[in-house]
């Protein structure tokens, strides 16, 4: 017991140090077999290493026809097979505890399988039994373990291979997002980059001398800078309006682009934006700070201009000489471009592609239920929050990323359009400009299509194995069951009379020895019975030796009709026999078993057409307690030549 508590302690404590160790040494995941390997192989030695220590100090004892170089090696071999099995299946699950309770929780498991396998299959049975075991015992028992070795092979080669496909699965899953997240950066950096294009614009239309003058209401000033927003308006056309809208939120110039060209709005069809929120938000900042509103949809005349016109506006503070601001500069970035380019941008992206504003409202995606509903008062609830439920908290909350969720994978970019603007701000203090979030869900379906080809090759490719296997398996089955009968029948030959079959003297001894032991050990009885033929020398001068043997085969088959199955009948050599008869009961018992025998043998034995009589001396001997085994023999041939003296054709005790 002691020695098997000594055991466990040990597998369990070299497995959570060796697991440590192995960790520490952050193997990469993609040489998970590396990994698999080298704990299984340490910890392998180290079995062998605790199994020959356990073996040398007498602690643990080999099973019968097991020599101690086996069983360390099966010992060994077997904690390999173990720690491999179990380093296949942890992957496999998703584990919330804490890293260090998962290693101990395979030091527990390892340990406690490589004990049950030593105790049970490797330390057990007895060697105080000389018999081996019957051809049918040994070839169940070959059945048995290579079964149990072909399955747990083939498990560990499928835990392989599904270890590979989650490998190689995972690795397919990172390097599509490393694409899409390529992708979004991309996208990011265009998407910036126009607005930073329009910021500068803004600024410069602020500064230029043309308005200066025309707030000095300066003769042909507002002509001239008509020109110049006609002007860039053409080399933009991505710019739907360029307005100056004066101090009291009067527009005093716009310039419209449509499918037409360059259009001047007249001084009558100018509007008052005094309560539009650009105006105000841009007015109130200081002049060279710059405002870029959110994305939305263009309002004229209090609606929604149809189609859907989706606008970005940068505007910024227009001041005179005296440093008094007197209204705003303002582009109309018309945003369909942008989210053209994007939508072009998706068709080489595996995902759905999305523009989302900060408030989690969709730009761009989900055009059928959901793109701006934010500019509908009916359709406020239309977030993403609404329909991936937890997914845009992580989102806002992170600039950059991938989110794994049932739907499958969000991964995500931040446009943060003041980011190119910070060299830019005039005045030091942090403004906040529009953020929106570029996002790509990858649906599981498009994952496993794109893994589907690979699945049906290792599926063909384990059947094969299994195959292949099997009948290797098969074939050895064979081979070793032809040996374990080839040995079986040398065994016997050894061990047993090549004419009667019984026991002979040497295996008798052994027998013999056996039953003292345990005769002593549970203080039951044995009685030791001699027999030997009368006259059998006669029967081989006058009717040969063939009629000698015929006799001596019939005796041992009458004898094993009289004995009880577990009585041992042996021939110790010529006509001369001897049996062994554990718990015989009383004198009385043994004296009907004697007289059976003789009575017995009064029937002539016929050989070839001759009536072959024969007679039988036995002598009987009881062990008494203590005695041993040269004695007890002894005595049994003392009292079988007594019998002889007497005339033949009887018996006596040894007293």
């Amino acid at each position: 017991m002691l020695a098997r508590l000594f055991l466990f302690a040990a597998l369990m404590i070299t497995e959570v140090l060796i697991m440590n160790l192995v960790q520490a040494m952050h193997i990469s995941k993609n040489y998970f077999w590396l990994e698999i390997f080298i704990d299984a192989g340490t910890v392998a030695v180290v079995v062998v290493l605790i199994t020959r220590y356990l073996l040398r100090t007498g602690r643990l004892t080999p099973r019968m026809n097991l020599r101690r170089e086996s069983m360390q090696l099966q010992a060994g071999v077997f904690a390999f097979g173990i720690e491999a099995l179990l380093m296949l299946i942890f992957p496999l699950f998703t584990f919330t505890t804490h890293h260090q309770l998962i290693i101990l929780l395979d030091g527990i498991l390892f340990a406690s399988l490589t004990l049950l396998v030593v105790h049970y299959y490797l330390a057990t049975g007895s060697n105080e039994n000389p018999q081996v075991p019957t051809v049918k015992a040994q070839k169940s028992a070959l059945k048995v373990f290579l079964l149990v070795c072909y399955l747990f092979c083939l498990s560990l080669f499928l835990l392989f291979l599904i270890n590979m496909t989650q490998q190689q699965k995972q690795i397919h899953i990172t390097q599509l997002i490393d694409q899409e997240q390529q992708q979004l950066s991309l996208i990011k950096e265009n998407l910036t980059h126009q607005v930073y294009d329009a910021t500068l614009d803004t600024l410069i239309l602020a500064r230029q001398v043309n308005l200066q003058n025309v707030l000095i209401n300066q003769p042909e000033a507002l002509s001239e800078l008509t020109t110049d927003y006609i002007n860039l308006s053409e080399i933009k056309p991505s710019y739907e309006q360029i307005r100056f809208i004066n101090h009291e939120g009067l527009e005093r110039l716009r310039i419209n682009q449509d499918y037409q060209g360059q259009l001047v709005v007249t001084e009558d069809k100018l509007q008052d934006k005094s309560n539009r929120y650009y105006f105000t938000d841009a007015f109130h900042l200081n002049p060279g700070e710059i405002y870029i509103s959110p994305m939305d949809l263009n309002i004229e005349k209090g609606r929604i201009e149809l189609p859907f016109k989706p606008i970005v506006r940068t505007a910024t503070p227009v001041s005179d000489s005296l440093g008094n601001k007197q209204g705003i500069v303002i582009i109309n970035l018309n945003a369909s471009e942008l989210l053209k380019q994007l939508k072009l941008s998706a068709k080489t992206s595996i995902g759905e592609m999305m523009l989302l504003n900060q408030d989690g409202y969709w730009i761009s995606g989900r055009e059928q239920d959901a793109a701006w509903a934010f500019m509908f008062p009916e359709f406020k609830n239309r977030t993403m929050e609404k329909y991936y439920p937890g997914v845009w908290k992580t989102i806002s909350a992170n600039k950059n990323g991938f989110l794994k969720t049932p739907d499958g994978y969000f991964v995500f970019e931040t446009v943060e359009t003041s980011q190119p603007l910070l060299a830019l701000n005039s005045s030091g203090q942090k403004q906040q400009h529009p953020v929106w979030k570029l996002v790509t869900l990858v649906r599981p379906e498009i994952i496993a299509a794109d893994l589907s080809d690979v699945s049906p090759p290792l599926g063909l490719f384990f059947i094969m194995v299994t195959l292949v296997t099997g009948i290797g398996a098969l074939m050895y089955y064979r081979v070793q069951h032809n040996n374990i009968k080839a040995q079986q029948k040398i065994h016997h030959l050894a061990h047993h009379d090549p004419l009667t079959g019984l026991c002979n003297r040497r295996l008798f001894s052994q027998v013999l020895e056996l039953e003292l032991a345990r005769t002593k050990r549970h203080k039951g009885s044995l009685a030791l019975v001699y027999l030997d033929l009368d006259n059998f020398k006669s029967i081989n001068d006058v009717y040969s030796h063939s009629a000698g043997d015929y006799v001596l085969e019939q005796f041992s088959e009458r004898l094993k009709l009289i004995l009880r199955e577990s009585d041992t009948l042996a021939r110790l050599g010529g006509d001369e026999f001897a049996a062994i008869l554990p718990i015989p009961g009383t004198k009385e018992h043994l004296e009907v078993i004697a007289q059976r025998i003789i009575h017995t043998f009064k029937e002539p034995m016929i050989f070839n057409e001759q009536s072959l009589n024969v007679g039988i001396s036995i002598g009987i001997a009881i062990h008494y307690n203590g005695q041993p085994m040269e004695s007890l023999l002894h005595e049994a041939d003392q009292a079988m030549y007594e019998a002889k003296k007497a005339g033949g054709n009887g018996y006596r005790f040894d007293r």
